[in-house]
């Protein structure tokens, strides 16, 4: 009895296609498809190592953009989670892998990794910018040829962006009336139990007078207070220096100190600083520098608090607990009371470091005067705040502050506690 063989074909390295007598047409539509088939497999023995192609894709995003030290530490956190999202379970797995199962995997697992090390309030919104990434990675595979299904994650719905408002006067004086701004005698100090740090004194007052964002008032040394040779003291916002940085090329400014500022003694406490440790050092010498924070760690845990609300900002200002006020607040009052007086929109951008900010002349009576002069005379034409500042002075803290000489450094308070 005559028995017809299989019909056998090879199509690729040690692989062949076998189609069983009587079933030739599934031949002919397999035979159609090898192309599509060869090309996979080509593809996936071809394809790199996911761990490595999300490691060069986030090389050549750091390289085609400017990233701030902060921002650049933060893409590279959000770009280690998901990789340990994505290979976790596989720490060979091949880009051509990835697939629509892939996104499921990310919203299951994302929002678990996340809540293990977070205290954030914008959960919706953070998980948007993973999903951002996430898909700029995809973009890039695609775009490679590494993958053929153009997979996204949908974008997710969030609350819209909280807006920073400005503080009210009202919110200013219970502000500027705490403790490190009360008017203490020697011999009647009252029992403080914070710890009195110059820059619990002075980073309000500075954020105030000079709408600089926190890190560049905590990152300044000594020698970025200066004054120029028309005499007008100047803050110089500048990324010279180990472990300074800019959010931007414009955030380099100058911006002239306003007479509120000298009249509390900002002047002779950085000429304390310069002698004490010379012109080198950061003039709030008691922060220290962290990869992720940079030097604002303990300020923004000082006057914001683990959360919304708390904080030194939320014990003296109540509305904060509603969000929107928070030390962004003070820079965006800056802004605010300078748009009333009539300054320009472009010199407001230039004293707040914002791209296309320019000094604009618009008086014949500032044609001849300098720069810094300019810009001094109408931040202090423009900052009229409704608060009294007359009690608040450095040589009034600075005796809390030497009452607590030699006292030893407490343990972390319990989020509970006031600041």
């Amino acid at each position: 009895m005559n028995v017809t063989s299989p019909i056998s074909i090879p199509f690729y390295k040690g692989m062949s296609l076998i189609v069983e007598p009587g079933h030739e047409e599934h031949l002919r539509i397999a035979l159609a498809n090898i192309s599509a088939v060869t090309d996979a497999i080509n593809r996936f023995h071809s394809s790199p190592l996911l761990t490595e192609f999300m490691d060069t894709t986030l090389s050549r995003f750091l390289r085609e953009n400017t990233y701030a030290g902060k921002s650049e530490h933060m893409l590279r956190a959000r770009m280690e989670k998901l990789k340990v999202i994505l290979t976790r379970d596989n720490p060979t797995r091949r880009v051509a892998e990835l697939d629509r199962a892939d996104v499921q995997r990310l919203k299951d697992q994302l929002p678990l990794l996340l809540k293990q090390n977070s205290a954030s309030g914008s959960k919706g919104a953070n998980l948007m910018t993973y999903y951002q990434l996430f898909n700029r990675m995809l973009d890039e595979a695609l775009e490679s040829k590494l993958i053929t299904d153009a997979i996204k994650v949908a974008t997710c719905s969030t609350k819209k962006a909280e807006v920073t408002k400005p503080f009210l006067d009202s919110n200013l004086i219970q502000m500027l009336s705490g403790w490190p701004y009360q008017k203490y005698l020697a011999g009647t100090l009252p029992k403080i139990y914070q710890d009195a740090k110059p820059y619990r004194f002075w980073l309000l007052p500075l954020g105030l007078y000079t709408g600089a964002r926190l890190n560049e008032l905590c990152q300044l040394r000594v020698h970025d207070v200066i004054r120029d040779v028309h005499g007008v003291e100047l803050i110089d916002i500048n990324d010279n220096g180990y472990n300074k940085s800019l959010k931007t090329g414009s955030s380099a400014r100058q911006i002239p100190i306003c007479t509120k500022l000298v009249e509390m003694g900002f002047i002779n406490f950085v000429e304390e600083r310069r002698q004490a440790d010379g012109n080198d050092a950061l003039l709030f010498g008691e922060l220290s520098f962290d990869p992720k924070h940079l030097y604002s760690r303990d300020p923004s845990r000082f006057f914001c608090g683990p959360c919304t609300g708390t904080g030194y900002i939320g014990q003296h200002c109540p509305p904060a607990v509603n969000g929107g006020l928070n030390f962004k607040s003070l820079r965006r009052s800056f802004a605010v009371r300078l748009e009333r007086s009539g300054i320009s929109p472009s010199t407001i951008a230039h004293l707040l470091g914002h791209e296309g900010g320019a000094p604009e002349v618009t008086a014949d009576h500032y044609l001849e005067k300098p720069l810094s002069l300019r810009l001094l005379e109408q931040m202090e034409r423009g900052l009229t705040y409704n608060i009294q500042t007359d009690e608040i002075r450095w040589e009034h803290f600075k005796k809390l502050l030497n009452s607590q000489a030699g006292r030893g450094k407490r343990g972390r308070k319990s989020k509970l506690q006031l600041h």
